[in-house]
């Protein structure tokens, strides 16, 4: 979807156009509008202080209560993505690996993605999520702990569900890039994922569909938006709802 900068970036509260430029070229619909309150929770549930200095139990914890709700079972997931977070070595905030898809590729060039791919025939979606981070970034399965997943995510424009699965890099493992699949990877601080001056959400309704919530993160001259964002919403989502709970707990004992 991507073809060079465009003028396709947020629009102001209520708007129905934007002038941000962003790498990513956003397919916006004439209705879309910016929703002056976004229904997403975590930006005002966490500050980015707390965030970034969230640690692993507290994501496990927050996975563990996906399970317990059934909100992370099993679905009609074709493709496995992987979140692979990081500690370095000081004890800084957790970092989130990202990539960025190649330029050449059909299916969404020069978007801000998670490492993943389709599910081979008999793979679980675990398997799937190591099998393709391994093959686009080099990252050695063997330095990954999963933990847990998140709920299967929609694609708007294809068929089938996303399957997020969240795991722990142990130590600092060298990546190789796949130049085939992908431009560039880079690995982004939880804390400012929190930070709510960086994430708005739209409303869209193409054509007469039924309006359709769109969420993104700006990260400068980019911008990470569709499915990949309504994981990292998912992810976020759960993690502020576990450490407001643990906070709630440590008031009362």
């Amino acid at each position: 979807m991507e073809e060079g900068p465009t003028e396709a970036g947020a629009p102001e509260e209520g708007a129905r156009t934007g002038r941000r430029r962003f790498r990513q070229s956003l397919p916006r619909p004439p209705q879309a509008v910016r929703l002056a309150r976004p229904a997403a929770r975590f930006p005002g549930l966490l500050p980015p202080e707390v965030a970034a200095a969230v640690e692993p139990g507290r994501i496990e914890a927050a996975l563990a209560r996906l399970a317990d709700h059934g909100e992370a079972a099993e679905g009609s997931s074709r493709a496995a993505v992987l979140l692979a977070l990081g500690w370095a070595s000081d004890g800084s905030s957790p970092r989130l690996l990202l990539i960025r898809r190649a330029q050449h590729l059909r299916a969404n060039p020069g978007e801000i993605a998670f490492p993943g791919g389709l599910i081979e025939p008999g793979e679980s979606v675990f398997a799937a999520a190591l099998r393709e981070a391994e093959e686009e970034v080099g990252l050695d399965r063997g330095a990954v702990r999963i933990i847990g997943r998140l709920p299967a995510t929609s694609r708007r424009s294809r068929r089938g569900e996303i399957a997020p699965v969240v795991g722990l890099v142990e130590g600092a493992p060298a990546l190789r890039l796949s130049e085939a699949e992908v431009e560039e990877s880079f690995l982004v601080e939880l804390g400012e994922l929190f930070d709510p001056a960086s994430y708005w959400e739209e409303e869209w309704a193409p054509g007469e569909e039924e309006a359709w919530p769109m969420h993104f993160f700006d990260r400068g001259e980019d911008v990470i938006w569709g499915a990949s964002a309504r994981i990292l919403v998912s992810f976020l989502e759960a993690l502020a709802a576990e450490e407001r709970a643990g906070s709630a707990g440590d008031r009362t004992s």
